[in-house]
């Protein structure tokens, strides 16, 4: 009886040993797993705030070049009114002076009519007194002096107006070759913004990915403490039956020593069969260690296997928009006002429009500003034009305005601020260089 009782005590120390360890060791691991992605979280969300605030301030530098372009277009805009009213002056001053010449002409041949000579020796000989010599030669020369005067002052004045228009012309050009840069750094800042768009993405994503894995962590812990708390049970069960039976136990052995005293048996007379219960008894108190946990491991889900479909046949691809179709997409936005770096549908900037045109009639994304549109397809001469093809203007890789060839000698573009969409003859502003998309 005593080995009953020792052997049963032993058991439930390796029934609690055994259940207690690995139940703590899992849920502190999972514990340990859970603090691991949170540090990874915050950390993923320390770059997502600094990869935002580099997205904002790129945002904000868009926004001041936009305003910069927005001032320097005004100005230019400015510009070309001067020179249009400088050229109107001109062209007054030299129609005045051509009237003036004409008068001095004829007070010179009225000088000499009226005194029958060509030279101021014959006036004052053939004058009537002194008086009317020198009333004649003053008059001459008031009449020379003054006509002298004023093709003087005109010249002036057109050498004037003619420096100022130099000087506007100069401004003009300098703030185009400024719009130049803005539109290359529009494309730079565009491209950087969605680069940085892209990164926030991607560490949202990340983010994401390590909160799913935060999930599953707790899942499994909180499955582990379910299954600590179900192993506390058994454990507290086994040490009630523990005490239960070593209660019996010692009753089992009182009574056992008070029938040895009553009936002494010898041990010839024990039979084998008294001592199966005691071996059934053993294999009932074995029994808890079929209930020691088992590691828990992730079932793999049974592999379905993906039913095979026919690959469809291929799709033959539209066909592109034929320059009809350009041009008629074109034509639905005339008189929508220009705004610098809008892409429709309601306004546009040049390239903005000429974007939009192409994406809506021919699919094609042809980029978003002048230069990437200049490798959109082939560059051809002026001579070669046909209508739905680009037209720019300026040097390639330097082009400052873009719009679409109609035919006839004629382009559709959004022009510049206090503008609309408009057709425009070649005539009038000509491009330097035609692209046909490819």
């Amino acid at each position: 009886m005593k080995k009953k009782v020792l052997s049963t005590v032993l058991l439930s120390s390796m029934l609690l040993s055994t259940v207690g360890a690995p139940t703590v060791a899992t849920a502190a691991n999972k514990d340990s797993k859970v603090e691991e992605q949170d540090k990874k979280i915050n950390e993923l969300a320390t770059k997502e705030q600094e990869a935002s605030n580099q997205l904002a301030s790129i945002k904000e530098n868009i926004s001041s070049i936009k305003n910069e372009a927005s001032a320097l277009q005004t100005k230019q805009v400015e510009l070309t009114k001067e020179i249009s009213n400088l050229n109107g002056e001109i062209k007054d001053l030299e129609a005045r002076i051509a009237k003036r010449d004409a008068s001095i002409k004829e007070q010179a041949r009225s000088v000499q009519v009226d005194s029958n000579s060509s030279n101021v020796v014959d006036l004052v000989l053939n004058a009537d007194s002194v008086s009317d010599a020198l009333t004649k030669v003053m008059a001459a020369s008031r009449l020379v002096g003054a006509n002298n005067d004023m093709m003087k002052q005109q010249k002036q004045d057109k050498d004037a107006v003619e420096t100022k228009k130099e000087s506007v012309e100069e401004k003009a050009k300098e703030v185009q070759e400024a719009a130049v840069t803005l539109e290359a750094k529009k494309g730079e800042l565009e491209d950087q913004e969605l680069a940085q768009q892209a990164a926030v993405s991607k560490l949202s994503a990340e983010k994401a990915t390590e909160e799913s894995k935060k999930e599953q962590y707790l899942a499994e812990q909180k499955a582990a403490e379910q299954k600590r708390e179900e192993q506390r049970k058994a454990v507290a069960a086994a040490k009630v039956e523990t005490k239960a039976t070593g209660n019996k136990a010692k009753e089992d052995t009182n009574a056992g020593k008070i029938d040895k005293q009553e009936n002494y048996v010898t041990p010839n007379d024990i039979t084998p069969s008294e001592n199966k219960p005691n071996e059934k008894e053993g294999t009932t108190q074995s029994t808890p260690e079929q209930s020691t946990p088992e590691q828990s491991t992730p079932t793999p889900a049974p592999s379905t296997p993906v039913a095979t479909t026919p690959t469809p046949a291929p799709t033959p691809s539209a066909p592109a928009a034929n320059g009809s179709a350009i041009v008629s997409e074109a034509y639905k936005h005339i008189g929508k006002p220009y705004v610098w770096g809008a892409k429709g549908p309601d306004s546009f900037d040049c390239s903005g429009f000429t974007s939009y045109v192409f994406r809506q009639a021919a699919g094609k994304e042809i980029g978003g500003w002048t230069v990437p549109q200049e490798s959109a397809g082939t560059q051809i001469s002026l001579s070669e034009l046909q209508p739905g093809d680009l037209v720019f203007w300026g040097s390639r890789g330097a082009t400052y305005h873009v719009g679409i060839y109609v035919g006839g000698g004629q382009y559709i573009h959004a022009p510049q601020p206090g503008e609309s969409v408009k057709v425009t003859s070649m005539s009038y502003y000509s491009p330097d260089f035609g692209v046909r998309v490819n």
